[in-house]
């Protein structure tokens, strides 16, 4: 997720800036840490089982490294709502702005903290599901990011800041719910940024699916030239579908391809599995011959 650094070019005096916090806004990051050079977030991510009427208080620790140099800044926590698109692009919305959000459920705080290198601040989150909820996955996230100094410039000198965030992602489940992954389809597209795998999927369950794929590409003299094993994708939202872009190494010259690929999607089925005939033409186009989709 992201962080929040202050980052200060001193056009007049040519100094150069220093990124205080690293950013990256990662899309549904790992149950782990997530940290870059900067501020970390530990965990990056929460997923929370309460029945209607319930509740539950959760937290993470927003943690500075240390440094050679002291460091200081002051953080302010909002919510936000968020959501993924077909394309598997994230976005970031006013909290209560979507149907399934989570955030008028949440309370939160510090809504600010001031923090040096070295130090942790943990964060507290209470979660009250009211009676009404039906069974489903709710979400909301918690924004952090750096105040700008209030300090304004000197005569004769400009600031140009750049702002990072953080972002904090948490799931409240309201049971019962199941997820149910399903393979569509697999194909090649080449563009002007090379050939990519194309994997796309959908979720006609209530609960998200988290898929891990693996594939294989194969040329017309069944040789390996391309191969990526239990990857992790995109979070796969309830009743959703997805579309994931895998870059292939190197360069494919135009010819016929087989692609073999599985999708694991701990929903609890069985593993899918897709092999597909291609043909990648000169111009970038592709034809798909006889191929199928099948559990396995």
């Amino acid at each position: 997720m992201s962080q929040v650094p202050a980052m200060i070019i001193r056009l007049l005096d040519l100094v150069t800036a220093v990124l205080l916090l690293a950013p990256g806004l990662p899309a549904d990051p790992g149950p782990g840490a997530a940290r870059t050079a900067g501020l970390g977030l530990n965990p990056a991510r929460i997923e929370v089982e309460i029945l209607p009427g319930g509740e539950k208080t959760v937290g993470f620790r927003i943690e500075s490294p240390p440094s050679d140099a002291p460091v200081q800044g002051r953080l302010m926590l909002s919510l936000t709502d968020w959501n993924i698109d077909e394309q598997a692009n994230v976005s970031y919305l006013d909290p209560g702005s979507l149907p399934d959000s989570a955030s008028p459920w949440i309370v939160f705080s510090p809504a600010a903290v001031n923090i040096s290198s070295g130090e942790s601040q943990l964060v507290r989150i209470t979660v009250r599901v009211p009676e009404s909820a039906r069974p489903g996955v709710y979400r909301s996230g918690i924004l952090v990011q750096e105040r700008p100094p209030a300090t304004p410039p000197r005569p004769g000198e400009h600031l140009l800041y750049f702002r990072f965030r953080y972002a904090f992602t948490l799931y409240v489940i309201v049971p019962p719910v199941a997820g149910r992954g399903e393979l569509l389809d697999v194909r090649l597209e080449a563009g002007a940024g090379g050939v990519a795998l194309v994997c796309r999927m959908q979720n006609t369950g209530s609960r998200h699916v988290r898929p891990r794929i693996s594939w294989s590409i194969r040329d017309g003299e069944q040789q390996p030239v391309a191969v990526l094993k239990n990857k992790e994708s995109t979070v796969l939202l309830p009743f959703s579908t997805m579309t994931v872009r895998f870059p292939v190494a190197g360069s494919l010259p135009p010819g016929r391809y087989e692609i073999d690929a599985q999708v694991d999607f701990n929903d609890g089925g069985s593993l899918q599995a897709a092999r597909r005939a291609v043909l990648l033409a000169a111009d970038g186009e592709r034809a798909a011959a006889a191929g199928t989709v099948k559990p396995r």
